[in-house]
């Protein structure tokens, strides 16, 4: 049965929704109240500065971000590669499913749109306080260990994840971004390479037919062989 999400929840998702929209430093306790639809004193009373906030916000996009992987991982059935295909669906739209939060709720603040432009905004506030990542980097820290204690596939789809990294590098600096067609290639390549093989048939093993017999005359008479 879904639940109404707490209000920190709410408060969270209004600020990535506000951070990825107008940016960082339009994430105020004002606008993140009106946009969570709470006064700012709701707001201080769970973050009593802008600072909390950031982090509050940084360490719930993290714990979203790692449970919709690891429940898009849980309900893929192929287990080879499923790390990988669990995050091109977070990525690539063609790709995403919903998601329901912890609470039962669809949580419309992860979207693959909203997840890049967030990291992105995230990345440029980074290069003037590097220690504003610290919450992702644990994340990526325990996804990391994670992924690499499958000794069969953990290190090629280590490869995608960087694959997707460079993609999001790309997008910073302005090289591509969602809307150009290249865009739309590199995760159709990359799906290619995570995808499920389909079970080989084994070929029907083809009967001999019998050979003619083959008659031949002898001076006795008949012969066959």
């Amino acid at each position: 049965m879904s639940q109404t999400p707490s209000t920190t929840d709410r408060i969270c998702q209004a600020a990535i929704r506000t951070v990825t929209r107008d940016g960082l430093l339009a994430m105020t306790l004002d606008n993140v109240a009106k946009e969570a639809g709470v006064s700012k004193g709701g707001v201080m009373y769970h973050f009593p500065t802008k600072e909390l906030l950031v982090t509050g916000m940084l360490t719930h996009f993290g714990e979203q971000a790692e449970r919709m992987l690891m429940t898009r991982i849980a309900n893929d059935p192929e287990p080879r590669r499923r790390w990988a295909r669990a995050l091109l669906s977070c990525v690539f739209p063609e790709a995403a499913a919903p998601l329901a939060s912890a609470n039962g709720v669809a949580d419309d603040a992860m979207s693959p749109e909203i997840i890049q432009q967030f990291l992105l905004t995230i990345i440029a506030a980074a290069a003037n306080n590097p220690g504003l990542v610290e919450p992702l980097r644990q994340v990526g820290s325990r996804m990391r260990d994670r992924l690499l204690s499958d000794p069969e596939d953990g290190f090629d789809q280590l490869l995608i994840w960087l694959a997707v990294d460079g993609l999001l590098l790309w997008q910073f600096v302005g090289l591509i971004d969602q809307s150009d067609p290249l865009f739309r290639q590199i995760g159709e390549a990359l799906r290619q390479k995570t995808a499920i093989a389909a079970p080989r048939s084994i070929p029907q093993r083809k009967t001999r037919k019998p050979a003619a017999a083959v008659v031949t005359k002898t001076k006795g008479g008949r012969r066959e062989r």
